[in-house]
């Protein structure tokens, strides 16, 4: 089992989730966090060996819900050729005789039979894990797999949403200075979080500002127009388009654009304009 490869590890742990291409909710432990976890592959190169099992046609890659997380995220599962790799290594890997020791008395065993010894349920990742660090398998580690196992994501968690709170932050004002990407990166590298998982939740913040933006210009075009019914702009008027425009973070410029293009829609073409069309024509 030692000379199973990464990608061979990730195979095998994928092969006990069926039917996961007709669930609209994934389970947890379809994410990358949990793979890297219970596969036992450094979380680091993951991602690379995950893309390149998706290249080779094994794996499938789709964001979409998952069971108790707060946020979408990318799931992965096997294809059919996937799951024909996984098979025809598990069954050579449950033949397999390991020593595992069974309350304080050590015995030979074939891999498939390891799981029947213990009161929980553990999977041929699980054993392969355990295998791999240690010459003999002590049924005992088992025990606090699934608690080990919880805390290890609750963990990760955790670190992802104060990184999302360090980026909506640096983001707030609709560009991160120097300063603030520095400390982003020192956050990003305590956490752990990946280079992956940083553009994932960047670009999800970025959409977010966008989208906030745009209906931020829209509900200041609406006031804008309503503030020039009467055809100007007074005092009290202006000062408190000045007041919203700086609260919804709309520049000068769009506010310049936003009053001209209402202007042309109330008053149409200014003199200006139309001597431009007389001296083309």
């Amino acid at each position: 089992m030692t000379s199973l490869t990464s990608k061979e590890r990730i195979l095998i742990y994928l092969g006990d989730y069926l039917h996961m291409e007709d669930r609209y909710e994934l389970p947890p432990d379809v994410i990358q966090e949990t793979i890297a976890y219970c596969s036992g592959v450094q979380r680091k190169h993951l991602s690379q060996y995950l893309d390149d099992l998706i290249k080779e046609g094994c794996v499938v890659e789709r964001k979409a819900h998952i069971k108790g997380m707060k946020q979408r995220m990318n799931g992965y599962y096997l294809t059919s050729a996937g799951f024909v790799k996984a098979g025809a290594l598990r069954d050579v890997i449950a033949q397999i005789q390991v020593p595992v020791k069974v309350n304080g008395e050590t015995k030979v065993m074939r891999v498939c039979d390891v799981d029947d010894s213990t009161s929980v349920h553990i999977t041929l990742c699980d054993i392969i894990r355990e295998a791999i660090k240690c010459d003999t398998i002590d049924m005992s580690s088992f025990d606090q797999l699934e608690e080990n196992r919880r805390e290890a994501l609750e963990t990760k968690e955790k670190a992802s949403d104060t990184y999302r709170r360090a980026l909506e932050t640096a983001w707030k004002d609709g560009r991160v200075t120097a300063t603030e990407r520095f400390l982003v990166e020192e956050l990003r590298k305590h956490l752990n979080i990946t280079d992956g998982q940083h553009r994932v939740l960047e670009q999800e913040i970025l959409k977010h500002i966008a989208l906030d933006h745009m209906e931020f210009l829209r509900i200041y075009r609406s006031v804008v127009e309503v503030a020039l019914a009467d055809g100007l702009l007074d005092g009290p008027e202006v000062e408190i388009l000045e007041n919203l425009r700086r609260i919804f973070r709309i520049s000068r410029l769009e506010h310049d654009d936003l009053l001209k293009d209402i202007k042309f829609e109330i008053y149409g073409p200014s003199r200006s304009q139309l001597d431009g069309v007389n001296r083309e024509s």
